[in-house]
């Protein structure tokens, strides 16, 4: 094994998942630089380092060092301090500031910034205000460093350094040592897998009961990230037992522990987490207290009154299902309005808005994402909010909180909500705290469409439980039947399999391409050119590609990598590890990230980048900047998971409807699909694969118990 010490001149290439990197090193006392390759998850420019290795001839690049490994060290020199300071590593001093510090202090300059940072003021140029900023961003540096120091053993990558530092701070190394596993529970983007790994190669024991615990808390993590709101305590059990590799007793032992640290929560053979357990009692409890307080300060008599003289002036023939909803919206506390495209929901909401107005009440308009709130605004001539702006959420320690709660209420004689089938458990909850007992709540939705994103099926098990006030529209109005669109949508919930004409005048479309492969390039053609050509689209802001699964060559990760080839060819780009942004990009946000006010699907364009550390991105006239460690909270969106575009619509949409996806295959998913569509729809790929997944009605079953609780 052969030992060089030098200086990181350049990273020619760096995979922050895999941690391999392929540097340009200056040795001391060696003027030439040489190429060294290998596994370095935390190395930077300027840093100072001794590999160890051997050298190799590549076939494609040559005679380079290969790194069998290595450790950062302090520099010893004038050339090492200066490349450090000045690599941009710190981000208040650059190239011109390293060279002035330098020249002060000299070889004492990294003793002065540890022990003595104000003497920086002797600097010329430097006064007390940058002086504390600099003292500031080496203080944490140096945390950073000794804990990339640490972790660089274990496999970690230097953003997911980033995260963890973000959390604990300079106790980082501390609260590592206590219980790795800590990680999962508080840190975004580190799993069960990464904390066990690293506490396996710090000695903790396979059946230690913290590490248990913890593949107890990921199950059930996973649990909510599909929907569920419980797990079956047998099913738990065994799952952690074969996951974990341990015996039967230790997990009972460790589940035990866990009830008795309230970390979970079981109610008879259901297994929750505490907060989740409370807000599905809260939520049915409250339910029925709202649904008993019947409200009458409006007579049945003036109901009709107003709806005779409403339609007689706007000339409005109603669906005698649509007089109901008025008369319920009208009467009760809690009320659910539901039904497919094209049934008149639209043109009940604005009667019901409008019946409200013309009797002086307050009216709140309200839906979970961005864009289904703008719609919403537009169909009631009015301003329609977020769920999270109209309870206005605020940033915490632990996610985050809503100012308008049980002691806040919102001022409103009735809130109405949309797209309800996207409502969670949680979300349900904070909405019926901040709902004063004399406020109507009007719900809206598709009970036909995939449920929400978090966890619970509030909307279906509100249905199910024929406990609250509902009306759904059937009926498909003549103007509607005109769309392919919609009345495909409704062939589907009946279970018949549509047929398509594809005629030069229809709305909805089906290319059979039995083939996967052709399937792909006929997609990639369809937004690229043909849909842009005859309806004059614009392939990023108007199409929107819909596919039922990530993976495969015609999941959303493929057909992003190479929609993203064909649609922008901008050169400025940022990179982190196998992902590529640039200017120009459509993006989503993957997480609720509360600080920064964006939330899990919402859709923005990449409008700033700023070389090597951070982008811009505009989500519906909001600039959110992305620092080098957040861009795992973003992925491309040319092409979204169906799941993802609940309460969007868009112009057009491309669905890949194939048996590779047999797995997704359901009536509710491709239903979701198609009414994202507002002028376009066209599906392309296997007519077998159609059939499946009409048939397909048996969508994933959730664990939820609130309709039961509503029986009660």
């Amino acid at each position: 094994m052969i030992q060089i010490k030098g200086i990181v001149k350049d990273i020619t290439f760096q995979n922050e998942d895999s941690g391999f990197a392929v540097i340009q090193l200056a040795p001391e006392n060696n003027v030439r630089q040489i190429t060294c390759a290998g596994i370095m998850p935390s190395i930077g420019t300027g840093e100072s380092i001794i590999i160890n290795g051997e050298w190799v001839i590549h076939k494609k690049f040559g005679k380079q060092f290969e790194i069998k490994s290595f450790e950062i060290v302090r520099p010893t020199t004038l050339d090492g301090i200066s490349t450090l300071l000045g690599s941009g590593l710190f981000s208040n001093i650059g190239p011109a500031r390293a060279k002035s510090i330098i020249e002060k202090f000299g070889l004492e300059t990294l003793d002065i910034l540890d022990n003595e940072p104000q003497r920086l003021q002797e600097v010329p140029g430097i006064g007390k205000k940058f002086c504390d900023k600099i003292k500031s961003t080496w203080e944490t540096q140096r945390h950073l460093r000794s804990l990339l120091l640490f972790l660089q053993g274990y496999g970690v990558t230097l953003n997911l350094a980033l995260k963890i530092y973000k959390v604990y701070g300079a106790d980082s190394q501390k609260r590592i040592c206590e219980n790795p596993y800590s990680l999962v529970e508080n840190v975004w983007g580190v799993g069960f897998l990464k904390a066990d790994q690293i506490a396996q190669k710090m000695g903790f024991t396979h059946d230690s009961y913290k590490r248990i615990r913890a593949g107890l808390v990921y199950i059930m993590q996973d649990a909510i990230s599909n929907g569920h709101v419980y797990q079956d305590i047998d099913d738990l059990i065994i799952k952690a037992t074969d996951i974990l590799d341990v015996q039967k007793e230790h997990v009972v032992f460790s589940l035990d522990h866990a009830f008795d640290a309230k970390i979970l929560t079981k109610n008879g053979k259901n297994v929750y987490f505490p907060l989740y357990y409370n807000a599905e009692c809260f939520v049915a409890e409250d339910l029925k207290k709202k649904t008993n307080n019947k409200i009458k300060d409006i007579d049945i008599l003036n109901i009709d009154k107003w709806l005779c003289a409403y339609q007689q002036e706007k000339s409005w023939i109603a669906d005698p299902r649509q007089l109901d909803a008025v008369r319920c919206a009208v009467s009760n506390t809690v009320f659910l309005l539901t039904g497919g495209p094209g049934t008149g929901k639209t043109t009940t909401l604005q009667v019901i808005v409008s019946f409200f107005r013309d009797n002086n009440k307050k009216v709140l308009l309200a839906a979970p994402t961005g864009r289904a709130a703008q719609r919403m605004g537009s169909i009631a001539n009015s301003t329609a909010k977020t769920l999270h702006r109209l309870l206005e959420f605020r940033p915490s320690e632990n996610g985050y909180t809503f100012a308008k709660n049980d002691q806040n209420q919102l001022e409103a004689d009735v809130v109405i909500v949309d797209e309800m089938s996207m409502i969670d458990l949680l979300l349900m909850r904070s909405l019926l705290l901040a709902a004063g007992n004399q406020t109507r709540l009007i719900f809206v939705g598709d009970n036909n469409q995939l449920p929400s994103v978090g966890a619970g099926n509030v909307l279906g098990d509100c249905i199910l439980s024929n406990k609250i006030p509902h009306v759904n529209l059937t009926t498909v109005f003549r103007q509607a039947k005109a769309s392919r669109i919609v009345t495909a949508a409704h062939e589907m919930i009946s279970g018949i399999v549509p047929e398509f004409a594809n005629g030069s005048s229809d709305d909805c479309f089906f290319l059979v391409r039995e083939d996967p492969h052709e399937c792909f390039q006929t997609i990639i053609d369809l937004v690229s050119e043909r849909l842009p050509k005859k309806y004059n689209f614009d392939p990023v802001d108007d199409i929107q590609v819909l596919s039922p699964m990530h993976n495969g060559i015609l999941g959303t990760d493929n057909l992003n990598v190479n929609l993203q080839v064909r649609l922008n060819d901008n050169p400025l780009k940022l990179v982190r590890g196998t992902h590529t942004f640039f200017l120009g990009d459509k993006v989503m946000q993957i997480r609720n990230n509360y600080d920064q006010g964006v939330f899990n699907g919402d859709i923005g364009k990449v409008i700033d980048i700023v070389h090597d550390e951070s982008l811009t991105v505009l989500f519906d006239h909001k600039k959110v900047i992305y620092g080098i460690s957040d861009l795992d909270e973003l992925q491309a969106a040319y092409c979204i998971s169906i799941h993802k575009s609940q309460g969007c619509e868009f112009k057009a949409v491309v669905i890949p409807v194939s048996t590779q996806h047999y797995v997704m295959l359901q009536r509710n998913l491709i239903y979701t699909a198609i009414t994202r569509a507002k002028k376009i729809c066209v599906m392309v790929g296997s007519s077998r694969a159609l059939s499946i997944a009409v048939k397909n009605n048996s969508s994933l079953k959730r664990n939820s118990n609130l309709a039961a609780l509503l029986c009660e």
